[in-house]
């Protein structure tokens, strides 16, 4: 099977049976209109995996969520009360963009959206991710007339590309501000990005360090398993241990209302996100010691050079000291002897992005279709500056 297009002959999805999902042309009657093959089944994408990865090293910022590996663990947790639907766009011969999105009911009606849990998204993959949404609109636009709704939440749209190849598609849109992450990119040189940024962050990690040596030994460990490791790498368990221990003594994290440890769902996943990133070579886990003592975390995933923050913590009995930042300055330092491109913060205020030469991207969430001319009723979770 050619890793950069496959037929329904070679997916085994022409047959006389009709058990198989169908494939067809968006608006037939245009030869210009990509195709769009829909798939039902994960045992048909894992078929699929060569050109899945072909797909992502051509998607803009990839993310360990983007992967294949990400949306078995998700169908894992959530694959019971939700049906699969990927959308395969074909271009004049060549698969161009592949769209996952699951249908669930909610409210007496069905709802499809993208696979998200807390601040982890499986954006479309493909070079131009943001123009698949016209062909998937107009696949899916006779379901939009009814009772179905297309709710895309945490959409970065910063130039309104997803909104006009969504009214290009001629649905019914309505959008409004989700959130949004702020990235930092990782130079070469740490020195020069250090310059950069402002003068009250530098100032707070010096007098940081400071004070953090007079506590006695102080080290920065990182733990990122290897790609040689990819036969099967042993999570070591404490590792999570440690985390958790961290956050439960955070009394201040605890009390927000979208702390990771306050959503039982979320925090089941998480549980199961880190050994099993770990095992695909995607994990990235940094600590703030004290002696032998972890004070300080940071969890992420990885993707072709792509760090992103999934979890972080610090311990409350050091309260008095930055000890986010401290940690963050001692990560983005050890990325840079590593070849890192970018790190994901996260949700964070405009003041991070700034303070730390990031650039914030917003988010918007849109709805689709018949029940775009509702009025929206849930709101995004809060930002979190992390105390950085």
């Amino acid at each position: 099977m050619s890793a950069t297009f496959f037929t329904l002959e070679e997916l085994g999805l022409r047959s006389g049976n009709g058990s198989h999902e169908a494939s067809v042309c968006a608006d037939d009657e245009f030869a210009t209109e990509p195709c769009v093959l829909e798939i039902n089944e994960l045992a048909t994408l894992a078929e699929l995996q060569p050109l899945w990865r072909e797909l992502l090293d051509k998607t803009p910022r990839p993310a360990f969520s983007q992967t294949f590996e990400w949306l078995q663990l998700y169908c894992q947790h959530f694959g019971v009360q939700q049906r699969l639907r990927v959308f395969c766009l074909d271009e004049e011969g060549e698969t161009a963009g592949l769209t996952v999105l699951v249908e669930r009911q909610v409210g007496g009606q069905r709802e499809l959206t993208l696979p998200s849990v807390g601040g982890e998204t499986l954006w479309p993959l493909g070079a131009n991710p943001a123009e698949q949404w016209r062909t998937v609109a107009k696949y899916l636009r006779t379901e939009l007339a009814r009772k179905q709704v297309l709710d895309l939440r945490g959409l970065p749209d910063p130039h309104g590309k997803i909104n006009s190849a969504l009214r290009v598609a001629e649905v019914n849109v309505k959008s409004q501000p989700w959130s949004g992450t702020t990235t930092l990119r990782v130079e070469e040189n740490f020195e020069s990005f250090w310059s950069q940024v402002s003068g009250p962050v530098r100032n707070r990690v010096e007098l940081g360090e400071q004070r953090l040596a007079t506590l006695g030994p102080m080290n920065f460990v990182r733990v990122r398993p290897q790609g040689t490791d990819r036969t099967g790498p042993r999570f070591p368990e404490e590792l999570y241990q440690d985390c958790l221990d961290i956050a439960l003594n955070d009394e201040q994290q605890l009390s927000r209302a979208d702390s990771v440890l306050n959503a039982p769902e979320r925090h089941s996943f998480l549980r199961d996100l880190l050994p099993w990133a770990w095992r695909h070579s995607a994990a990235d886990l940094c600590f703030l010691l004290s002696g032998a003592r972890p004070i300080a975390f940071r969890f992420h995933t990885l993707e072709l050079g792509h760090l992103r923050t999934i979890w972080s913590g610090v311990d409350a009995e050091f309260r008095q000291l930055p000890l986010a930042a401290l940690l963050l300055f001692r990560t983005l330092r050890d990325s840079c002897q590593r070849g890192d491109v970018e790190l994901d913060l996260g949700p964070t205020h405009a003041d991070v992005a700034r303070d730390w030469q990031g650039t914030l991207t917003p988010f918007r969430r849109f709805i689709v279709g018949a029940s775009a001319v509702t009025s929206f009723v849930q709101q995004p979770e809060e930002m979190n500056s992390y105390g950085v």
